[in-house]
């Protein structure tokens, strides 16, 4: 469906007014024939846009916001909400202590709040702690060390793993690409309903499921046993990861990971069915060192623009993906309002796992990593 533009809606009006009027009527910007004309071309413009955007979303690939919403019930999944970060987290304390909606606070002053617990005799419990500010917020090991809540008997808090991490509201090109891949999930091939089964979950982040059908040990450079898949899941709840995988396996198939999950036959009779595997995928914290010259109109603005760009695409980079150096010219080049009028040129762009071994070099990423963007971690030089 095509429309007209604005000025085309108006410049037909304005010619349909000579028509009538004669071509000696005034219709200059500050005439009050022309103010006329322009508000109904507005009008005009208004209504169109607005059936286009009505035509576009019939189309999963087309539609945006509440229209992409109804389009993707045809595959019977949703848009998923925002997600809390969540950790165990270890406290010590006097035994007995009661400690009722207590607040920790990480190194980056993040609030995390304590799920209720009483302290037992050896003086130390685990605890989930869940994250008060939605979206992808980072707990590594060690980071959360603070009591907020001052409460008597109780003395430390720590997380000795890292966090599983939360996600912000689910935007569009995400939910499309996950209605792409869910219909796969009434299976085209046991593998890709597997891998839509898996990425429809809630609270699943990003996920990939490799396949090993040789009889040999390693695929294409990922080592894993013959006859065997191994996924590698960000998000969800593992009991729900493994359950799904465990419906849509073929028997004899093996699956790989340093995750192991029992699973509970459903008839005694049947035996005990063998555990579900998979891993977690290990951060690689990336540094990238931007080396940018102003050109005309370049406001200082620009270099957290850009570094905000580069975070951001690094924490959408698949698992097991290579970090391509040309590719993070993109998102930089971005913060420039008018592509097609660049506000600053770039004369370096270098990366690295720490900013003391920067190279030019494109960087591997191991099958079950994952690239993680720290805003701290992105620099921005200007010469």
């Amino acid at each position: 469906m095509h429309i007209p533009l604005y000025a085309d809606i108006r410049d037909d009006l304005l010619q349909n007014a000579r028509e009538i009027f004669g071509n000696d009527i005034y219709l200059e910007p500050d005439a009050q024939d022309y103010q006329l004309i322009a508000q109904f071309s507005d009008k005009l413009s208004d209504a169109l846009q607005l059936m286009q955007k009505i035509y576009n979303n019939r189309s999963p690939g087309s539609a945006v916001g509440g229209g992409l919403d109804g389009v993707v019930k045809i595959n019977g999944i949703r848009r998923k909400g925002q997600g809390h970060s969540q950790v165990d987290v270890t406290i010590s304390g006097i035994p007995g202590t009661r400690i009722l909606g207590g607040i920790v606070r990480d190194n980056d002053r993040n609030l995390w709040d304590v799920a209720n617990v009483t302290i037992p005799d050896d003086g130390t419990v685990e605890s989930l702690a869940t994250c008060r500010t939605p979206g992808a917020i980072f707990a590594d090991v060690g980071t959360i060390t603070r009591i907020v809540t001052q409460l008597d008997g109780w003395h430390s808090v720590v997380n000795n793993v890292n966090a599983m991490v939360g996600r912000a509201i689910e935007e569009d090109p995400d939910l499309r690409s996950r209605q792409a891949i869910s219909t796969a999930r009434p299976s085209k091939t046991v593998l890709l309903g597997t891998i839509g089964g898996i990425a429809e979950m809630q609270n699943v982040l990003r996920s990939v499921v490799y396949e090993n059908d040789t009889n040999v040990f390693g695929f294409y450079g990922i080592p894993i046993p013959g006859h065997s898949i191994c996924a590698v899941v960000e998000g969800g709840d593992e009991k729900e990861i493994a359950e799904e995988m465990r419906l849509r396996k073929t028997p004899g198939c093996l699956t790989v990971g340093d995750i192991e999950i029992p699973i509970e036959s459903p008839d005694p009779a049947l035996g005990i069915p063998p555990p579900i595997r998979f891993y977690r995928p290990q951060y690689v914290d990336v540094c990238v060192q931007i080396t940018i010259a102003p050109l005309a109109g370049y406001v200082s603005e620009m270099e957290d623009r850009i570094g905000q760009n580069v975070t951001e695409y690094l924490n959408k980079l698949n698992i097991g993906g290579k970090l391509s150096v040309s590719a993070l010219y993109v998102p930089a080049q971005t913060a420039t309002p008018d592509i097609t009028a660049p506000l600053f040129s770039i004369h370096e762009l270098v990366i690295g796992t720490d900013f003391g071994n920067l190279s030019r070099d494109d960087m591997e990423i191991a099958f079950n990593e994952v690239t993680r963007g720290i805003r701290d971690n992105v620099r921005v030089i200007v010469l």
